[in-house]
């Protein structure tokens, strides 16, 4: 989505920036026993049950409505040897009709409801929204789970539904209406503002965002390639300001316009954690990444491209890992909302290898 419609020019409150460490790092307990993967470290050592590396999967690709058949010729020896640790990251897109259209989905494309700024202009989402939207450990399943406890707000603040646990403070040069630098996405403090509007509409339509459902969403099978940029330099780049993987796909462009701008991106690897590793995103909208089960990156809501850091090293205890060991990467992604998409991944981590949720 676009910076520039995050305007609020008469608001009576201070529209204050967006962020994401107080409450991204928190959580305890180990995550979920539910990714297997064909080979760890790319030695292709397949777990003979069906799931294999993705690398070399049967039948994977299949667009519309119905399950992902996650099947195929996996098993004992792995399907993709040496070949399933690179920097290449398996994707499964989910695209969605925005609200408004027939079958279109509560929680994207928010415009379309109508809500207005005090400035009169269309509400498309704040910075503000968006911190602690989600659980910060996964379910049973694998996926993240939409945050239903009481939020962390002040006396007197009246919250419209789903908004996050707690109020997104932003910082950096390239915080709107700036146009310049980065803005990252800062720390998390009690709500004192009241939004004009939900960011998720309820727990039952986040839980379609990562799952199939018939009529609500289709899929289509992708993949995000890393390439080490400058060459020679150890670090590993996928960077894009028109982020649309799926134009023409699934239910096709949005209407009355030339990209596909309602969809999730879900990506699940595997990386040996060495010291020194770092991961990096800068996007919009949502963006939530899980390491070993549990929360390492919030960048959720529908605001400006916002950058993140997971220091490893800094975050080892809170995710509990340990150098040297293998652990899952889960990543969840969403674009809802015209009419920009960004989409930056930078990291030094050298090997990943794609895994499959069992269900």
């Amino acid at each position: 989505m676009s910076p520039r419609l995050l305007s609020v020019a008469a608001f009576s409150l201070t529209l204050l920036p967006f962020a994401f460490a107080g409450c991204s790092a928190s959580g305890g307990g180990d995550g979920p026993s539910r990714v297997t993967s064909g080979g760890t470290n790319g030695n292709g050592n397949g777990n003979g049950n069906n799931a294999g590396t993705l690398v070399g999967l049967g039948n994977v690709g299949n667009e519309g409505p119905g399950p992902l058949n996650m099947g195929g010729t996996g098993g004992s020896g792995g399907a993709g040897g040496g070949d399933s640790c690179g920097q290449k990251l398996p994707v499964l897109y989910r695209d969605f009709k925005p609200v408004g259209s027939p079958g279109g989905h509560d929680d994207f494309g928010a415009s379309a409801r109508g809500v207005k700024n005090m400035d009169g202009s269309l509400f498309q989402g704040w910075n503000d929204i968006g911190c602690g939207l989600v659980e910060t450990t996964l379910g049973a399943d694998g996926k993240p789970r939409a945050f239903t406890g009481t939020p962390d707000k002040n006396d007197g603040i009246t919250l419209p539904g789903m908004v996050g646990k707690q109020q997104r403070v932003v910082s950096g040069g390239g915080c709107y209406p700036s146009t310049t630098g980065d803005c990252d996405v800062g720390t998390c403090k009690k709500w004192d503002i009241t939004p004009i509007s939900y960011s998720i509409k309820s727990a039952a339509t986040f839980d379609q965002w990562y799952n199939t459902v018939a009529n609500v969403n289709q899929e289509v099978m992708g993949e995000i390639e890393l390439v080490e940029t400058p060459p020679g330099s150890g670090i590993s780049v996928f960077d894009t300001k028109a982020f649309f993987p799926i134009d023409d796909k699934g239910f096709g462009n949005t209407p009355g316009q030339s990209h596909n701008y309602h969809f999730t991106t879900e990506i699940h690897v595997k990386f040996t954690y060495t010291a020194g590793q770092k991961f990096t995103f800068r996007g919009d909208d949502d963006l939530w990444i899980f390491v070993n089960g549990r929360l390492a990156l919030d960048v959720g809501g529908q605001h400006q491209a916002l950058k993140g850091v997971i220091d490893f090293d800094a975050q080892a205890a809170t995710l509990g890992i340990t150098a040297g060991q293998s652990y899952p990467m889960d990543i969840f992604h969403a674009e809802r909302q015209t009419v920009e998409s960004n989409f930056r991944i930078e990291t030094n981590i050298k090997c990943f290898v794609p895994s499959v949720v069992v269900k």
